[in-house]
């Protein structure tokens, strides 16, 4: 690719992220407009649509934590991954 063509290319990357974060705030906005009027609804169900507001429980494992407790065993149980992460900046 020559560095013109690249030029353009980041040049349309950075408009669509630009524009992806304006519709992800915009996105947000209409959330949280929903979620006022649901109030302490947790499910409504309007022209063909149902929409869910309620709480959910997970249960997540503690790494941090459990490596300083066992720090051995942490330590034989890790594994290193690699992947290409793919940045503008």
């Amino acid at each position: 690719m020559r560095k013109s063509d690249l030029r353009r290319a980041l040049a349309e990357y950075q408009e669509i992220t630009a524009q992806l974060g304006e519709l992800e705030k915009r996105r947000e906005a209409v959330a949280a407009k929903i979620k006022r009027h649901m109030g302490e609804v947790e499910e409504i169900q309007i022209d063909g649509l149902t929409v869910r507001y309620k709480p959910v429980t997970s249960n997540r494992f503690d790494s941090k934590a459990f490596s300083t407790i066992h720090e051995s065993l942490y330590r034989q149980f890790c594994r290193a991954s690699t992947v290409r992460r793919f940045t503008v900046a």
